[in-house]
């Protein structure tokens, strides 16, 4: 299985704290980059790869994503995304990378911010999504 440094408290707690984490989007500086590269989101189905807390979810559905499924392999930050609200259009699943699998053709759009660094073979992860 992958590293997964952010189920542990201490670690959690720290990460926790980051302009990322209280912010959401805005706080992370990589955001407008990735942003401006994002069609138009509407009607799309994405997945997001290592979601943590659900920022991009959110920000997708709003953006009229029709249905965002977001993977992290930390139940914490799983439950941190969960704990925002409902919403029928974001699934959050546990998935680890480097062993996932997904159904043929069932997104149109795929996202990851911050968790590729983590997969070990990263191709295999490209050809799956792919």
């Amino acid at each position: 299985m992958a590293q997964n440094i952010y189920d542990q408290p201490d670690f959690f707690a720290g990460y926790s704290q980051l302009g990322r984490s209280i912010e959401g989007l805005d706080g992370a500086a990589e955001w407008p980059a990735l942003r401006a590269m994002l069609p138009d989101l509407d009607g799309l189905r994405i997945v997001d790869l290592g979601c943590g807390f659900g920022w991009f979810c959110r920000w997708a559905r709003e953006h009229g994503a029709s249905h965002v499924l977001g993977l992290d392999l930390s139940e914490k930050m799983l439950a941190r995304a969960r704990a925002v609200g409902p919403d029928t259009g974001i699934s959050y699943e546990r998935a680890d990378l480097d062993q996932l699998s997904l159904p043929q053709d069932s997104f149109s759009l795929a996202y990851s911010s911050l968790a590729l660094h983590y997969v070990e073979d990263v191709a295999r992860l490209f050809r799956t999504v792919h």
